[in-house]
């Protein structure tokens, strides 16, 4: 998968404007986010979407010292008491970019000026909750299927079964030894950039431009290219680097990614060691595990 930057800065505003993407920022707890679209705030949860209108928004204010959430103030006529939302992110930076963009939009008022209800603005709309994705179903059970092969492996050779246990180590020659350096290099990688993701990406939405390539505007106004993908959906969410240190992928999917990224580099480090054991207990080490009893 690769972004690739097609377009600069655009010296009209009003044409920036137009063609930005939708800015994303997932909530710290599992189906909450806030969306920020052309002319509105969509706080969104499990149950209900909250649209608000970029009119219906007094002001901003940042919430707790590790600055990882905000509130969003309503506007209010001076003899009631203004409503405010509270949204959590995961990361300061996240929290911080959404801030920012939202900030610009909100319009500039006089402190004499008087105020509407915001609330009478708001609506709310029930979530249709979406079906489970069959494909990541099936590759998460593919893949304890084969660890779990490798599991019963080991214990019957630890449980006395000579045979299997030179089956396991055949099997970890052919399965980790001839990609062995990939793995423990792009593994570690692999963490590292989906760790980075997590905690400084912003998500926007992309736009499909063609099978498996979308394009994005990043919050500078920029227009990027990610292709490699095998989504076909119109439209889809990304999660791009705002300092271009790692690339941008589709979905949200952190937590996953990471947990698979880190086991995968788990495992290539544990297989390596392994490996580098056996070469270091040489002939003498061979001759125990090859027995002319299986042949």
């Amino acid at each position: 998968m690769t972004s690739d930057e097609t377009a600069g800065p655009s010296s009209d505003a009003s044409t920036v404007s137009e063609a930005a993407s939708a800015v994303i920022l997932p909530g710290r707890r599992r189906g909450f986010e806030a969306r920020l679209e052309q002319s509105s705030l969509v706080l969104k949860t499990p149950d209900f979407n909250r649209r608000i209108p970029i009119t219906g928004i007094e002001r901003i204010e940042t919430l707790g010292s590790g600055k990882r959430g905000f509130a969003v103030v309503l506007t209010a006529p001076r003899t009631i008491r203004p409503t405010s939302w509270t949204v959590h992110g995961r990361s300061a930076p996240a929290v911080r970019a959404f801030t920012d963009a939202l900030q610009r939009k909100l319009p500039v008022r006089d402190s004499a000026e008087p105020r509407a209800d915001g609330t009478l603005l708001v609506t709310e709309t029930p979530v249709a909750k979406p079906p489970a994705g069959r494909r990541r179903t099936a590759s998460r059970v593919a893949v304890t299927l084969y660890l779990l092969a490798a599991a019963a492996m080991l214990t019957a050779g630890v449980l006395g079964a000579y045979e299997w246990y030179v089956a396991l180590v055949c099997w970890l020659f052919g399965s980790l030894a001839i990609p062995l350096r990939h793995f423990v290099y792009g593994g570690w990688g692999f963490t590292r950039e989906t760790w980075r993701l997590r905690n400084h990406g912003v998500l926007v939405e992309g736009r499909r431009l063609y099978a498996g390539a979308y394009e994005f505007t990043d919050l500078e106004g920029r227009v990027h290219q990610l292709t490699g993908t095998s989504e076909h959906a119109e439209q889809v969410e990304i999660l791009y680097d705002p300092e271009g240190r790692t690339k941008a992928q589709v979905g949200r999917g952190t937590t996953g990614t990471l947990i698979f990224a880190v086991f995968i580099f788990l495992v290539s480090l544990t297989a390596a060691t392994a490996l580098v054991v056996l070469a270091l207990a040489g002939p003498l080490g061979a001759s125990h595990l090859i027995s002319p009893g299986l042949y």
